[in-house]
């Protein structure tokens, strides 16, 4: 399963807001190094819904939060609008960021329990307002200066010099105190060293010269961040004057602007402002979240799982909002989710993910229906039926193994250690994402060849490596 590629990426470009290409995210961890997400590609256009799906520990979630930076990913680009993120600075990335939103799974941990609703919805705008308000050269100059100066104190070669001159300089003054201990006292009382004493103080002598240097950098890069910081306090005082003469308009635009989105999100602001996160029910606390990604009106939401601790009734109130607000405000949507009923509703084109790689992309009917990948179609045999005339047991197909470690993914195709159809080619080489129908994608070496919506043929060998 699970391949690479950028097949699935459509051509025309004029309507794209996000693109991933070849997106890497790996963790090291004291078993290895975890490749959570390796070579995802995707596309996003404008007023579209794009579905991911795949059991836990898929990569999904962490797709989503590497797009939005945090943390980083370890390589690949990402456009938003055409622009590569990763070749933004950091004050750049802060204007980016309010076109592109997320809202987390658990709502109410993603909410501050300390701060009123006003607050917690208008922070958005509160940084956004702050920022505007350039900052003076001086504090530009410590945020600047601060992170080179740890990046020279911590860099690998002051680090693996300090080891050996430290141990010369206190070896010798134990061999000094240790000679001088034994040594022999002089006419005036003083005891004397001898040979082992000026060993030590040999020792010493050479290991202050060769850190002489690097402490001379430590005092001299310490003192220019001393005055910085001390001159700090002065440097900010013009802008705290215009943040403090332009608070009263900010905040009566924003008290507005805050009371459209809650009432936008179904929530009445005139009970709602004044309350804290431990006040409103799931449901609630989960359009509050919305509210605040709406605020900043971006392009594009990133939706981490957003009902799946929602009971049924709420999460279908949730998904109708989604909707009526991707309308209302031209929103692309990011849905990712392990519940395949509800991606199947709410998106235009869905994307599968197994232990951090795509295996298919298609439309939710294709998928649903003709699903091509062995993986898909065993996500698809679990959704539960409704219909009592139907067996579950001879409906649902069976998947052997258990799920490799992502510190060590199988070679070639990820799946093969529990798909009914690998073979040996699966294991040498790695399928490649590629056309089967319209718009749909699959990464099998085998694919699942459909003769209607409820039979299928044999597996059938593709051409792989160009053979």
């Amino acid at each position: 399963m699970a391949g690479s590629g950028t097949a699935h990426l459509r051509a025309d470009r004029s309507d794209r807001v996000l693109e991933v290409e070849h997106l890497v995210v790996e963790f090291p961890s004291h078993r290895g190094t975890v490749h959570a997400v390796s070579d995802v590609s995707l596309d996003l256009v404008e007023g579209e819904t794009l579905g991911i799906v795949g059991e836990s520990g898929c990569g999904k979630s962490t797709t989503g939060k590497a797009i939005m930076r945090v943390p980083p990913p370890t390589s690949g680009r990402i456009l938003l609008d055409g622009v590569d993120m990763s070749t933004l600075s950091t004050d750049e990335m802060r204007q980016v960021r309010t076109r592109l939103q997320m809202i987390f799974q658990d709502a109410i941990s993603s909410l501050n329990p300390r701060r009123r609703i006003r607050e917690i919805v208008a922070e958005p705008l509160v940084i956004r307002w702050l920022e505007s308000f350039k900052r003076s050269w001086w504090i530009r100059a410590w945020e600047r200066y601060v992170p080179w100066m740890l990046g020279i104190w911590r860099h690998r070669f002051i680090r693996r010099a300090a080891v050996p001159v430290l141990f010369t300089f206190f070896a010798g003054l134990i061999v000094w105190v240790v000679a001088t201990a034994l040594g022999e006292e002089n006419a005036e009382g003083i005891r004397q060293g001898g040979l082992g004493g000026q060993i030590g103080t040999v020792m010493m002598i050479a290991a202050l010269v060769v850190a002489a240097p690097f402490v001379a950098m430590f005092v001299v890069t310490a003192a220019v961040w001393l005055v910085l910081t001390l001159g700090m306090p002065i440097a900010g005082i013009p802008r705290s004057i215009r943040i403090r003469r332009d608070k009263k308009r900010f905040w009566a635009e924003t008290e507005g602007r805050v009371r459209q989105v809650l009432e936008d999100v179904g929530i009445d602001p005139d009970v709602a402002l004044d309350r804290r996160p431990h006040e409103f029910s799931g449901g609630q606390a989960q359009r509050i979240s919305i509210a605040r990604a709406l605020i900043l009106d971006p392009k594009v939401i990133i939706c981490d799982e957003p009902v799946s601790a929602l009971d049924v009734s709420v999460q279908a109130q949730v998904l109708n909002l989604l909707e009526d607000l991707k309308v209302k405000y031209g929103l692309s949507l990011i849905f990712i989710a392990h519940d395949l009923a509800v991606v199947k509703n709410i998106s235009d084109r869905v994307v599968v993910m197994y232990l951090g790689k795509v295996c298919e992309v298609g439309t939710p009917d294709d998928l649903f229906t003709r699903p091509r990948h062995p993986y898909t179609q065993i996500l698809m045999s679990s959704i539960p039926v409704t219909d009592p005339s139907v067996d579950p047991r001879q409906r649902q197909l069976a998947v052997s193994g258990e799920l490799p470690s992502p510190v060590a993914p199988p070679s070639g195709c990820r799946f093969r250690t529990r798909c009914p159809r690998a073979a040996d080619v699966c294991a040498q080489e790695e399928p490649t994402l590629r056309p089967f129908g319209v718009g749909q994608f699959v990464a099998c070496h085998f694919p699942v060849e459909h003769v209607s919506g409820n039979g299928a043929h044999p597996a059938v060998p593709v051409a792989v490596g160009g053979r």
